[in-house]
C-alpha cells in the first residue's frame, strides 16, 4: 500500500480520488514553449493558449465552442452546457441587472476587455476574443435603446433649456448635454461619440444636427459650447460659422447661440501667429541668441547662468509652442537685459543680438499676449470673476499706455485680437455677465464696482450696455408662454415681470465672504422670482462646460485605448458599442435613475 496515492490517512474524509481529466484535452495538445511555459494548442485552428493549471480550462472550453474550425462543437461545460447556453438560460431581468452592474462599476476600456475576453483569463496575457464581444453586443445595444428612449422622454419633459457641449480632440469628438434638472442639480449626459482623426471630421454641423434629431432634442432650447481647438490651417474654423448660422436660425438662448470655450483661445492665437509668420524674424533671432548663450555658458567659465536664466534660455531655443506663446515672449522680454549686458563684452554676440526694432516688436507682442491672458482670467467661471466687455477701442487704449503701439498697421490687432473678440469674447461676455448678475452676492452692484475700476471715466457706457443686455434677455423670458414656466407659478397674480426684477435688484445682497450654494439658493427663491429662476436655471447650466468639468483626460485615455485595441485586435465594429457604453454608464450613475 506504500505507493497507493489514495492511502495516507485513517480518516475517510481524507481519502481523495484522482480528478478525471477534462474532456477539453481531447481537442487540445499540451506542450512547453521556448520560455518554459506550459501551453495548449487547439487541434482545429492551431491557436495557442496558456495551459497553466492555475488558469483552469474554462477559457479553453469556451474557445472550442466558438472555434470557427471546430466542426464538432460539443457541450463540454462542467454541467453539460457551454458558456452561451448557461448565459441564455438566465431570465431577461437577471441578464439586464448583471449587464447594468458591469457597466456601472467598470471603465469603458475595462468593459471592452471584459466583453472581449473570457472572464477566467488574464486579458493582459491573451489576445482579446472578438467572438465574446459579438456575443454580448446585441444585449448592450438592446439595453442602450431601452434606456435611450427613457432618457429622451425625460429630457423632453424637463422645463429648462439645454447646453450642448461638443468636445473635439485629435482622435475623436464627444457631444454632451448639460442641464439643471427639476431638483436644481447639475446633470451631464454623453449622447454622441465620434471616434475619428481630427483631419477627417469634415462636417461637425451636420453631425450635431443629426444627433439632436436622433435624440429628439429641440434645438430651440439649446445653446452650443464648442471645446474645439481651432487651427486656421485645418479648416475647422469654417464649421463655427455654419454652427452659428444653424443656432441663430433656430432662435437659441438669447445671446448664447454657438459659444467657443475660452480655454481654447491660446490654440487659436498660436495658429494665427504661425500661419502669418508673425514676428518671424524676431523669433529666429531669439532662438539664435539663446543657442549662442547656451553654448557659450558651457565653454566659457566666465559666463555663469543661474537656474532661472537657464530655464528661460531653454524656452527660447525651442521656439514658441502650442498654447504657451505668452510664456515664450515673457521669457524673451525678461532676458532682454541679460542679452544687453552680454553684448557689452562679447562682440560676436553683439552682431547677432536683436536690433532695437526687433526688440520693440517682441515687447509689443508680449504686451498684446499679456492683455489677452488677463482678459481670459475674467471669463473663467470662478467665484468673484466678472467678465469685461472687450472691443478694439478699449484694446488700443490699454496697449497705447503699455508699449509703442501703432494702431493703423498692427497685424496682431487685425488678425489675432479681432478674431479673439469676434469668436470668443463678444459672445461669452453676455452669457457670463448674466450669470454674474444672477449671483445674489454680486448682482448689478458687483458689475458696476468692477467696471468703474477697469474702465475709469468710460465705465458708464459699458455699465449701460450690460444693464440693457440683461433686461433684454429678461424681457424675452418674461414674454414667453406661461407653460414654459409651469414649475414656477407666480405667488401673487398682481405681481409683474418688471416688479420681480426690481425686487431682486433692490433686495440686500448676500455677503460676498459667505459660502453659497447658488443652485440651492435659486431652488428656495424660485417661487419669489419665477422668471429670473428660469434664467438662472438656463444660464448657470453653462458653468459646467466652461469650467472644463468634462474629464478630458479620461476622454484622451479612452481614445488612445480604442486606437490601441483597433490596431491590435482589428475590431471593425468596436465603435458601434462605445457610445452605448458611455451613455449607459452616465445613465446608471445619474441621480434621476
Amino acid at each position: 500500500m506504500e505507493g497507493d496515492p489514495n492511502v495516507g490517512s485513517s480518516s475517510s474524509s481524507a481519502i481523495k480520488k484522482r480528478k478525471k481529466p477534462s474532456p477539453v484535452w481531447n481537442e487540445m495538445i499540451k506542450y512547453i514553449d521556448a520560455d518554459g511555459k506550459l501551453k495548449a494548442e487547439c487541434k482545429h485552428c492551431k491557436k495557442a493558449f496558456d495551459a497553466d493549471s492555475k488558469k483552469g480550462t474554462t477559457h479553453l472550453n469556451n474557445h472550442l465552442q466558438r472555434c470557427p474550425a471546430n466542426n464538432n462543437k460539443t457541450k463540454s461545460g462542467s454541467d453539460g452546457r457551454d458558456g452561451d447556453d448557461q448565459h441564455q438560460s438566465l431570465s431577461p431581468s437577471i441578464k439586464t441587472k448583471e449587464l447594468a452592474s458591469l457597466i456601472k462599476e467598470n471603465s469603458v476600456f475595462d468593459l471592452i476587455k471584459h466583453f472581449s475576453s473570457d472572464q477566467e483569463r488574464d486579458a493582459r496575457d491573451e489576445d482579446l476574443d472578438p467572438w465574446v464581444l459579438n456575443w454580448r453586443k446585441d444585449e448592450i445595444l438592446q439595453l442602450y435603446q431601452e434606456k435611450k428612449e427613457k432618457l429622451c422622454q425625460f429630457l423632453n419633459n424637463l422645463s429648462c433649456r439645454f447646453t450642448l457641449q461638443l468636445v473635439c480632440r485629435y482622435t475623436g469628438c464627444v457631444l454632451e448635454v448639460n442641464y439643471i434638472d427639476d431638483s436644481w442639480e447639475r446633470q451631464s449626459k454623453i449622447i454622441s461619440f465620434w471616434h475619428c482623426p481630427r483631419d477627417r471630421i469634415k462636417n461637425l454641423t451636420e453631425a450635431v444636427k443629426q444627433s439632436c434629431m436622433d435624440w429628439k432634442i429641440d434645438t430651440n432650447k439649446c445653446s452650443l459650447v464648442l471645446s474645439l481647438r481651432i487651427d486656421t490651417a485645418d479648416g475647422l474654423d469654417n464649421e463655427i460659422g455654419k454652427m452659428e448660422s444653424l443656432f441663430r436660425q433656430r432662435r437659441s438662448l438669447p445671446f448664447a447661440r454657438c459659444l467657443l470655450n475660452t480655454n481654447d483661445l491660446w490654440q487659436f492665437v498660436y495658429s494665427v501667429l504661425k500661419s502669418e509668420d508673425y514676428v518671424g524674424d524676431g523669433i529666429r533671432s531669439l532662438k539664435e541668441c539663446a543657442a549662442y548663450v547656451q553654448n557659450k555658458s558651457t565653454s566659457d567659465k566666465l559666463i555663469q547662468l543661474d537656474s532661472a536664466v537657464k530655464e528661460a534660455i531653454s524656452v527660447l531655443e525651442n521656439g514658441p509652442s502650442l498654447g504657451v506663446s505668452f510664456y515664450y515672449f515673457r521669457n524673451a522680454v525678461n532676458l532682454k537685459e541679460v542679452f544687453s549686458a552680454l553684448e557689452q563684452f562679447d562682440s560676436e554676440f553683439r552682431s547677432i543680438n536683436l536690433s532695437k526694432q526687433k526688440w520693440d516688436e517682441v515687447t509689443a507682442t508680449f504686451e498684446h499676449l499679456k492683455f489677452l491672458n488677463d482678459v481670459i482670467d475674467s471669463f473663467l467661471w470662478w467665484e468673484g470673476e466678472i467678465p469685461i466687455i472687450v472691443d478694439l477701442p478699449y484694446v488700443h487704449k490699454i496697449l497705447k499706455d503699455r508699449c509703442n503701439h501703432t494702431i493703423e498697421d498692427c497685424l496682431f490687432c487685425q488678425k489675432v485680437m479681432k478674431g479673439a473678440i469676434d469668436l470668443f469674447f463678444s459672445k461669452n461676455y453676455s452669457v457670463r455677465v448674466i450669470a454674474v448678475i444672477l449671483d445674489p452676492r454680486l448682482k448689478m452692484d458687483g458689475v458696476q464696482l468692477h467696471y468703474k475700476k477697469i474702465y475709469g471715466r468710460d465705465a458708464d457706457r459699458y455699465i449701460e450696455k450690460v444693464a440693457k443686455d440683461f433686461r433684454d434677455v429678461y424681457d424675452a423670458y418674461a414674454a414667453t408662454d406661461s407653460n414654459s414656466s409651469k414649475s414656477y407659478p407666480m405667488l401673487d397674480a398682481t405681481s409683474s415681470p418688471k416688479s420681480e426684477l426690481d425686487l431682486y435688484m433692490k433686495e440686500l445682497k448676500i455677503p460676498a465672504v459667505q459660502q453659497l450654494d447658488i443652485l440651492a439658493w435659486w431652488r428656495g427663491n424660485a417661487p419669489f422670482y419665477p422668471t429670473l429662476a428660469r434664467m438662472a436655471r438656463d444660464y448657470l447650466a453653462l458653468e459646467e462646460p466652461f469650467n472644463d468639468e468634462f474629464d478630458e483626460g479620461a476622454l484622451i485615455d479612452l481614445l488612445c485605448d480604442i486606437d490601441h485595441m483597433n490596431y491590435k485586435f482589428k475590431f471593425c465594429d468596436l465603435s458601434e458599442i462605445i457610445t452605448p457604453l458611455l451613455l449607459l454608464k452616465g445613465f446608471f450613475n445619474s441621480a434621476e435613475n
